[in-house]
């Protein structure tokens, strides 16, 4: 068996391809299970339960803070029509738009530039105002820079709007604009009161290998992490499985496939290459245990 619990579509602010393309891709690239989370909605999710040609997991993406970081936190198996679902989504798009000129500032003033917000504007999709990605491929496309090459033509054009934005627009960067978003704690306590399971994303982009924040996250209810990904080596996965069994906790894979927002990210690249019937049965017996 082959899964991806962990991609994305169109339905996602950063993401470029529609569920159809999503279910084709993995079609192709002989992937039994699915899963869509995509970003604090579950639109994308609930069209690909329309369809019987691959099993799908029902899941969504949140994006939250734990202390000092944002970190993103994956849930499975929930009622997807519930309202405080779609606070969620209202509630991100509200945080999406405040800082959406305040950073179109920022980085024009690094720069020192003027960006076309209207061919920014265009760009948008899904009924979002514009964000990071649509700053960046202007910024990209019409400014010429010479801290810009590396991105354009370098060793990180691979991947130029996810790298741009971890290099410069991230925590703790020049770029970063602060969003109100939910503690980590109320989506570990929604998630449960909808019956599903709640999985930390790609953990080693957002708390490293970090035991403090590990414990904190396991004392405060998480039910696992996704220890395969595309940004975890090989050191980082047997770390975060290491974790699991420890802990008696859920194991994910996922890519975090974007489309072409994240060109090197193809769907099913999970750095998993074993069979994975286990891993998808414990995420199923989760799920139905915390249904009962």
């Amino acid at each position: 068996m082959k899964c991806d619990l962990h991609c994305h579509s169109i339905y996602s602010f950063d993401s470029t391809q529609s569920v159809a393309d999503v279910l084709e891709r993995a079609k192709k690239a002989q992937i039994d299970v699915l899963a869509l989370c995509d970003h604090n909605t579950v639109e994308g999710s609930l069209e690909a339960q329309l369809q019987n040609e691959i099993e799908i997991i029902s899941g969504i993406e949140i994006d939250c803070f734990c202390k000092d970081t944002i970190i993103h936190l994956t849930a499975y198996g929930m009622d997807l029509n519930h309202p405080k679902l779609l606070e969620l989504k209202s509630n991100y798009i509200k945080e999406l738009d405040r800082v959406g000129s305040i950073r179109l500032k920022l980085v024009e003033d690094k720069y020192g530039c003027k960006l076309d917000e209207n061919k920014i504007k265009g760009m948008t999709h899904g009924g979002y105002p514009y964000t990071n990605v649509e700053i960046e491929k202007v910024l990209l496309e019409d400014i010429e820079h010479p801290d810009l090459n590396i991105y354009k033509t370098g060793s990180k054009s691979n991947s130029p709007i996810a790298n741009y934005f971890w290099d410069h627009l991230a925590i703790g960067k020049w770029g970063y604009v602060e969003m109100k978003l939910p503690h980590y704690k109320e989506i570990i306590e929604l998630v449960h009161r909808l019956k599903g399971v709640v999985i930390c994303a790609h953990p080693k982009v957002t708390i490293a290998q970090d035991l403090d924040l590990i414990n904190e996250l396991i004392e405060s209810g998480i039910d696992g992490f996704e220890a395969y990904c595309s940004y975890h080596n090989q050191e980082d996965a047997l770390f975060y499985k290491e974790i699991c069994i420890k802990n008696d906790l859920c194991m994910t894979i996922g890519s975090d496939f974007h489309g072409s927002t994240k060109p090197n990210i193809q769907l099913g690249d999970t750095g998993y290459d074993g069979d994975c019937t286990r891993i998808v049965h414990d995420l199923k017996r989760r799920i139905q245990e915390k249904q009962r």
